[in-house]
């Protein structure tokens, strides 16, 4: 399976999941999903770098200069339909993606990359997505803290067209909230990347859905095993 991943940062969560290709590799185990492009907006970003090193292709195509030139920003639906059959022009010139795993990518996709990729991209929320206290523009962390949940889950789900999260495919263990206050939230955070992000995020790469352990009906359902999900996706052990 050729996995293209897109990032704008650091990408920890993509070297997690490249770090997996290499365990089973090295584990002398067959490897179906392996990494052949990273896309970013942002090419001088410390994930692109890190791709560079892995010796993986980098693809860029930087959104601030792009919408800069054209002279509209990216909330312009019209110029983000653009802006995103460029991206595709040149990723598609490196590998044809079987998936498409959003690691840290700081732009929202249009809807025509969102159709022709329907039920291949992944990404990920540092919460549980079938909380109804969900907001945007605030921490998943701050808002468990703030509904006096006693722990937090994180969700690799699929992205759908005109849905904020699409169907949720897998979730972290329960990560203990207690002893937490907003002042060390960054500490709570990153106990949420190791804890969940970095665990769930290659096991739904390589486990589930390179292993051809995933399908999806016709009406969205999510499979696993032949077993349909339920709302809150397969509980990750």
């Amino acid at each position: 399976m050729s996995v293209v991943v897109f990032l704008s940062g650091s990408g920890t969560n993509f070297i997690a999941i490249f770090e997996e290709e290499l365990r089973l590799r090295d584990a002398v185990e067959y490897v179906y999903g392996k990494i052949d492009a990273v896309f970013t907006n942002a090419p001088k970003c410390k994930g692109a770098e890190k791709a560079k090193e892995y010796g993986i292709p980098v693809v860029s195509l930087s959104s601030s200069k792009y919408f800069g030139v054209v002279g509209r920003g990216p909330e312009d639906e019209e110029m983000r339909e653009y802006y995103d059959a460029a991206v595709l022009t040149l990723v598609e010139q490196v590998c044809a993606p079987d998936l498409i795993v959003l690691a840290g990518y700081r732009r929202r996709l249009g809807n025509g990359m969102l159709r022709r990729y329907r039920n291949k991209i992944l990404n990920l929320y540092p919460g549980d997505i079938t909380k109804d206290y969900m907001v945007r523009g605030i921490d998943a962390s701050v808002q468990a803290l703030r509904a006096k949940e006693r722990d937090i889950k994180c969700t690799v789900y699929l992205e759908r067209e005109k849905e904020r999260f699409g169907a949720a495919l897998v979730q972290s263990q329960p990560i203990s909230l207690k002893g937490f206050k907003e002042r060390n939230i960054e500490a709570l955070n990153q106990k949420i990347r190791e804890d969940g992000e970095w665990k769930i995020f290659p096991y739904a790469v390589h486990e589930l859905i390179a292993k051809g352990r995933v399908g999806v009906d016709e009406a969205g359902c999510i499979y696993v095993d032949g077993e349909k999900l339920d709302a809150s996706g397969f509980q990750y052990k």
